[in-house]
């Protein structure tokens, strides 16, 4: 029955919420180099991608954790989404946790960058090779100072430079 449900629910949610957006809140400390990432993405369009990519089975409608399939999860966002300090150096984004709700998985991440961060570039290809109208909303905040920006299948990257 639960099964039943959450397959009802699944093919019913595609019309729940006809806006295809992730949320993806950078913050970083340019003088330490300490970086902390959130990824939000609605639970059943990520559950589907998850599935097609890499053949496995997610169940965040149903409020599971994944488990040990997080390897999965942060394959697929070391994929979608690259951040790039100072021209040379990919961050290498580290798994902290993941929180789940009714509708989202919400993905959290640490860096930690040896030196100063000048600039900053960014791939945000966060379900694009799902939806054409996919978008992608990036929050980053450094210098006390909060930058949004709206990513999507035209526009994938942004770069910036961080000034004292």
């Amino acid at each position: 029955m639960i099964r039943l449900t959450g397959l009802i629910w699944l093919l019913c949610s595609s019309w729940l919420h006809p806006v295809h957006v992730s949320v993806t809140n950078v913050d970083l400390d340019p003088v330490r180099g300490k970086v902390e990432l959130s990824v939000k993405i609605f639970a059943d369009d990520f559950q589907d991608i998850i599935l097609h990519k890499y053949g496995v089975q997610l169940n965040i409608i149903e409020r599971e954790d994944p488990g040990d399939k997080i390897s999965a999860v942060n394959e697929y966002i070391h994929e979608a989404l690259q951040l790039v300090f100072n021209g040379t150096e990919t961050v290498d984004l580290q798994f902290v946790e993941a929180k789940l709700n009714e509708e989202a998985i919400w993905l959290f991440y640490r860096y930690e960058h040896h030196g100063k961060i000048r600039k900053v570039d960014i791939v945000n290809r966060v379900m694009l090779e799902k939806f054409s109208d996919q978008t992608n909303l990036m929050i980053v905040t450094f210098n006390e100072k909060q930058n949004g920006y709206r990513l999507d299948n035209k526009t994938t990257e942004l770069s910036f430079y961080i000034k004292k």
